[in-house]
């Protein structure tokens, strides 16, 4: 079991849970995800857990977070979660992004709340030189990630649909105008499936290396299920879990946004 540490609300419908462990069969590497319970307690309703990407991890102190919104009843359960209760959590899941000693430039294309385990990857690539690409509805829903991510002194670039930031429009948008100035040497991206399958036409184009983070309902996050069915673009007739051998995938490796 976990405890909750803090579950505080930082954007519209938005929160940042802190938990607590004693003990993880491994350390979370960024990209992988945990199955949260979000049953009521003495309730097995809803049934299914719900998957959460990790947002960061601190071993010395035992703490992994993550940043959810609200959208269902799953996570409208979770958001009312006090601290010093108990959580019920498997993890960590799937397949994590490669790091390899990344150098060079790498851009970082966050869509909404896909932008939640991009944080944590930008902790862990400290020997590249970053630049990150953040959007959303609003300025309100990016501000918390903003502050996270220029807090580790990055090169930090904002969208919003509603509002001129950087630009009036998307994170997509504001990446292609980049690329049009400089090629990264790596991409990482995760957002909604249109976002990501627009990055890898890009990168594929361009022949530039990168990976991307799929969003899949995942009904048991184990692989059991196929809920999360990938087509693979490599193999005939054959289908990649996102909950196993995702929810990271290399550029051209899975069908996306069809």
């Amino acid at each position: 079991m976990f405890e909750i540490l803090s579950n505080k609300r930082v954007g519209p419908k938005i929160y940042h849970l802190v938990l607590s462990y004693e003990q993880l069969p491994q350390n979370p590497e960024p990209g992988q995800f945990f199955n949260i319970k979000v049953a009521k307690k003495s309730s097995s309703d809803p049934l299914l857990r719900r998957p959460f990407s990790l947002f960061d991890f601190d071993e010395a102190d035992k703490k992994i977070e993550f940043v959810y919104r609200v959208v269902g009843r799953g996570t409208e359960i979770l958001s009312e979660s006090k601290t010093g209760e108990k959580l019920d959590v498997l993890g960590p899941l799937g397949n994590p992004f490669s790091l390899k000693d990344r150098k060079g430039l790498v851009h970082l294309i966050g869509g909404g709340m896909g932008i939640a385990p991009l944080y944590y990857l930008s902790k862990k690539l400290r020997n590249s030189i970053q630049k990150v690409f953040l959007g959303a509805g609003t300025y309100e829903e990016l501000e918390f990630f903003s502050k996270k991510f220029k807090g580790l002194d990055l090169d930090v670039h904002l969208a919003a649909m509603e509002e001129k930031l950087e630009i009036k429009g998307s994170a997509l948008v504001l990446w292609l105008n980049y690329l049009q100035q400089e090629t990264p040497n790596f991409v990482y991206s995760c957002g909604p499936e249109k976002m990501l399958a627009a990055v890898e036409k890009e990168c594929l184009k361009n022949n530039i290396g990168g990976e991307l983070s799929v969003e899949k309902r995942m009904g048991c996050g184990i692989g059991v299920c196929l809920s999360c069915s990938c087509q693979s673009k490599n193999e005939e007739n054959k289908n990649k879990r996102a909950c196993v051998e995702g929810p990271v995938f290399g550029m051209g490796e899975v069908v996306i946004g069809e």
